[in-house]
């Protein structure tokens, strides 16, 4: 039963990384923790199957011609050596400063993402290498500092800041969170943190969700897609906001 309950908790994981681009960490640490793991196993099972389900879902949207793996790269690396300098600075600098940055950032991104169209600019190209590696390092940072994939922050700038339409960015989104949730994932493997058999239902559990969330992505029009994304980051501020104040963090 209680494997049962670690596929299920995968599904819904996957489905949320399909569909919002995103690793699906918010959703797997705390049901696992629920489910009596801790919170660094809890974290380091989340790695597991933001590894599986990254990996398929980046094919998948790769072949549906939503972006080319090779251009984005640059976004990719920065993204593993930003999550390995916040994992660092999380050391020197409080929890409840990344908080602060990391809610400033989701406003920010929040904002931005607002007033764009969600069949992106008409003159969108894809960005050039040293702006993805930029994109990519600072995205990572915050994702290392809060033990995150990062794929929701991404799809903010990259339909903010760099006109990409909603669908592209989701499919982005998520091939970022391969490369930050594999790095992740190695490490905490290393570390002795990952319990293989629970991560093994997670991840198939993941691995059938991320293509439903793909599928019904794709059946969904930009517009409605674009108002779904804005809904989670609006329900993320408002929980950034209580945990802050409560002083939870």
């Amino acid at each position: 039963m209680e494997y049962l309950l670690f596929a299920l908790t995968g599904l819904v994981a996957g489905v949320a990384s399909g569909f919002f681009g995103i690793g699906g960490g918010l959703i797997v640490v705390p049901l696992c923790v629920a489910l009596g793991e801790g919170v660094k196993s809890a974290i380091a099972l989340s790695t597991m199957q933001m590894t599986f389900s990254s990996i398929l879902g980046s094919y998948i949207n790769s072949k549906k011609q939503l972006f080319n793996p090779l251009d984005y790269l640059p976004l990719g690396f920065g993204g593993v050596l930003g999550a390995a300098c916040g994992a660092y600075l999380l050391t020197i600098v409080s929890a409840h400063i990344a908080a602060l940055f990391f809610l400033a950032m989701l406003i920010v991104g929040l904002w931005r993402m607002w007033g764009t169209k969600a069949e992106g600019k008409d003159d969108a190209k894809t960005p050039n290498g040293i702006l993805l590696f930029a994109a990519g390092l600072l995205v990572g940072t915050y994702a290392g500092m809060v033990g995150v994939g990062g794929g929701f922050l991404l799809v903010a700038i990259l339909t903010g800041f760099m006109g990409a339409a909603i669908k592209n960015a989701v499919a982005i989104g998520l091939y970022f969170v391969l490369f930050v949730g594999t790095s992740a994932f190695i490490t905490y493997a290393l570390m002795g943190y990952v319990d293989f058999t629970k991560g093994a239902f997670l991840s198939i559990g993941s691995l059938l969700g991320v293509q439903l969330g793909i599928s019904w992505a794709s059946k969904v029009s930009p517009k409605y897609h674009k108002k779904a994304v804005i809904g989670v980051y609006i329900l993320m501020i408002i929980l950034m906001i209580y945990k802050i104040a409560k002083g939870e963090i």
